[in-house]
């Protein structure tokens, strides 16, 4: 485990008082890897969306789509016993 030492502003420290917010937790460091695990979760989700959106202008990536598209089309249908 790391240490290292966080500097937050009062108005911060005080509205997660206020919200009891710090009293969910065991400690303040748990509440600050938690918020820090919460934002690189939403950086990994907010990439893999640019990167969706990149490959969507991507002529070989749709044609690619479109094939896996066209032999999967009737799999949907098939009866499983």
């Amino acid at each position: 485990m790391v240490r290292k030492t966080v500097a937050i502003k009062d108005d911060l420290f005080h509205n997660l008082e206020l919200n009891d917010i710090i009293n969910q937790y065991q400690s303040f460091s748990e509440l600050v890897s938690n918020a820090l695990q919460l934002l690189i979760e939403k950086q990994k989700k907010e990439q893999y969306k640019l990167a969706m959106i990149e490959a969507s202008k991507d002529e070989l990536y749709i044609n690619d789509m479109k094939s896996i598209e066209n032999e999967f089309q009737y799999s949907d249908f098939e009866n499983i016993k």
